[in-house]
């Protein structure tokens, strides 16, 4: 796993003065070794962590034998192996042992045709110095970011957002209509970036063109999840199920090839609780190490859970006590995330990969699970209150109107949103911040004027899938917006921050592709989702872990803002002339929102609260000062710094 940065075209101003600066931005993303080459029109720069071949013969940038292609590539190719085998029958020879060299040699032999046959998390700029042609590329459901910025005479990317603004030439101008964006859906999705003139190539895309005209590059789209479930019945058989097991026995097999330690996140759920079973089968007599998180809380704490999946696996079982997560906190997020984020459960998985990091640099999760087989709630209450969708639509935007005013009535008020909002809308993706008429004045005229069009991403893609099954437009809308640009997003940043590398068997696209052609009613009920998982936790794990319930990794906002310390650092923040200055909001109007937050029997404006918390430290980053910047030049990342 590591971090890379390049450019085609016309060469950026700076020197290697510059590189250097990119270079020490990234070293988060690969902390072992750095490099950088250039030729006539183009510059590629990478950091490495070393996982596979740690000699110096897995160097990046890595060249052909004949010096003709170059490659710089962030991830993993889990299936290298088969690759290299296949290659090596065609009469390719091999120097290293990385699966660097093996995406370089098929690269090399079959262009963008090669992305066909990768299975990994990757993201990679190819270049053909002969024909003066270049591909960079993203993997399939978008595990691996990769920012750029195309302008007449030259094309420039990194993984991270930062890299690309520390060019000395490089705009920084805010993009109101993403500040809506993000206020509404909680993140900011692939096809909007902060800063006008950044895009974000899409998950399964690559960009190919050539040296001379990048700015005439083409995209190319090279996979989707297809919706093709089988009609003709409703029920897995045993045979299916037999086969679901071998494929996730072979995903958590290629998963584990590492030349380093590979350790596993345990909580006591079913995920990453299949995820450890079949790490521990797979561990052919070694023990790995599987590591979860404590909570002095009761209600969040899944230790025992935890403890007794390892124990039947046969894994070294540690737990790692989770330190209060504090607001401050919200500053150092800020500067690896790059973009507001209003997820606030990064605040744990942060914390969780800063303590991890002590202990491995590969870890195993079970994140994808709940996406592929129907695992989140909202999929079983559409299931179950699906028939509030078929009501007229004046019914449902008058009973969405009384949800408003039945705010502590969470379960309710989620229902009643759900068949007021267009089409059967998805409300749990929306949140109601645009047309909450409670906050309809809490946002300066620039923001606000945007709000319109701030759900576009979500209606867009919504109504793509106009005609199929509620569950299924609910799973095609979180592959496309949910998983890659906050799921993702949230792992990627904690996890590279702290130099530790995150893989997942349920984000295998054979998994993915073998779950969409199921059944709905195969998948999950009107009480509960994951019913192929649920299925194979009674062959592989503890019985008090079979039918346990879904708990998130929640951060208690509410209660933190009702503290006089959070009280506090609320007014310091959103209240400040600093905030007041750049009119995301109306100071006088957010004064309001936090008295009535912290109110005996008040509204929970905490979502919102953290949302406006995390644009200002970002602002404070990226907009007031050159924080991001300086924190490179005072030798080293923002990590070692804070």
């Amino acid at each position: 796993m590591c971090g890379l940065f390049g450019w085609f075209g016309e060469r950026p101003r700076g020197g290697d003065e510059q590189v250097e600066v990119l270079s020490r931005l990234l070293q988060h993303r690969g902390p072992d070794d750095a490099g950088y080459e250039s030729g006539a029109g183009w510059g590629l720069g990478f950091r490495r962590l070393s996982i596979l071949d740690l000699s110096l013969l897995g160097r990046q940038p890595m060249a052909s034998p004949d010096g003709r292609y170059w490659l710089i590539f962030n991830g993993e190719i889990y299936n290298y192996i088969e690759l290299r085998q296949t290659l090596e029958r065609e009469g390719e020879q091999f120097q290293s042992g990385s699966d660097t060299e093996v995406l370089v040699r098929l690269l090399a032999l079959k262009g963008a045709r090669a992305l066909y046959r990768l299975n990994g998390m990757f993201a990679f700029a190819f270049v053909d110095t002969h024909e003066r042609t270049f591909i960079i590329a993203r993997d399939r459901l978008g595990v691996k970011p990769l920012y750029y910025h195309l302008r007449q005479g030259s094309l420039r990317f990194a993984s991270e957002l930062k890299a690309l603004l520390a060019w000395s030439d490089a705009p920084r101008e805010v993009d109101p209509a993403a500040v809506a964006e993000y206020l509404a859906l909680n993140y900011l999705s692939t096809d909007r970036c902060i800063f006008k003139g950044y895009q974000k190539l899409p998950p399964a895309h690559y960009l190919a063109g050539r040296l001379d005209e990048p700015h005439r590059a083409r995209l190319g789209q090279y996979w989707q999840v297809s919706d093709e479930a089988d009609t003709e019945t409703d029920t897995l058989s045993s045979a299916q199920l037999d086969d679901l097991l071998a494929l996730l026995t072979d995903a958590t097999r290629i998963r584990m090839r590492s030349d380093v330690p590979v350790g596993i996140f345990l909580s006591g759920g079913i995920d990453s609780g299949l995820v450890a079973a079949l790490a521990g089968e797979a561990a052919e007599g070694r023990r790995p190490l599987a590591l979860t998180v404590g909570f002095s809380e009761r209600d969040h704490d899944e230790s025992d859970l935890a403890r007794a999946t390892a124990e039947r696996a046969g894994l070294e079982h540690r737990l790692i006590v989770q330190r209060p997560a504090s607001l401050s906190d919200i500053d150092r997020l800020a500067w690896f995330y790059d973009e507001p984020f209003g997820d606030a459960s990064a605040l744990p998985t942060f914390a969780l990969c800063e303590a991890a990091a002590e202990h491995a640099t590969v870890f195993l999760s079970g994140d994808g699970g709940d996406e592929a087989f129907g695992g989140y709630r909202r999929y079983v209450e559409a299931q179950r209150y699906r028939w509030l969708a078929t009501l007229p639509a004046p019914i449902g935007w008058a009973m969405r109107g009384l949800s408003q005013a039945l705010p502590t009535l969470s379960s309710h008020r989620y229902r009643l949103l759900k068949c007021g909002l267009r089409d059967g809308g998805y409300a749990a993706a929306f949140d109601g911040v645009p047309t909450d008429p409670a906050l309809q004045f809490a946002f300066g005229p620039t923001v606000r004027d945007h709000f319109a069009g701030a759900g576009a991403p979500l209606w867009d893609r919504w109504s793509a899938t106009r005609g199929q099954a509620i569950q299924a437009r609910q799973q095609a809308l979180d592959y496309a917006l949910y998983l890659p640009d906050d799921i993702l997003v949230k792992m990627d940043r904690a996890s590279m921050a702290h130099s530790i590398e995150v893989r997942s068997p349920f984000l295998d696209y054979r998994v993915v592709e073998w779950a969409a052609r199921l059944p709905r009613a195969a998948l999950l009920n009107t009480r509960e989702g994951k019913l192929p998982l649920r299925k194979l936790a009674e062959r592989l794990l503890p019985t008090q872990v079979q039918r346990g319930s879904k708990r998130g990794f929640g951060v208690p906002l509410r209660a933190w803002f009702q503290q006089p310390s959070g009280q506090t650092f609320l007014r310091e923040r959103l209240l400040s002339p600093e905030a007041k200055a750049r009119g995301f909001w109306d100071v006088t109007c957010v004064e309001r929102i936090i008295a009535a937050h912290i109110s005996a029997g008040g509204r929970d404006f905490g979502p919102l609260l953290w949302r406006l918390l995390f644009l200002d430290a970002w602002s404070r980053t990226y907009l007031d000062s050159d924080a991001f910047l300086q924190a490179a030049l005072c030798k080293g990342s923002h990590a070692t710094a804070a």
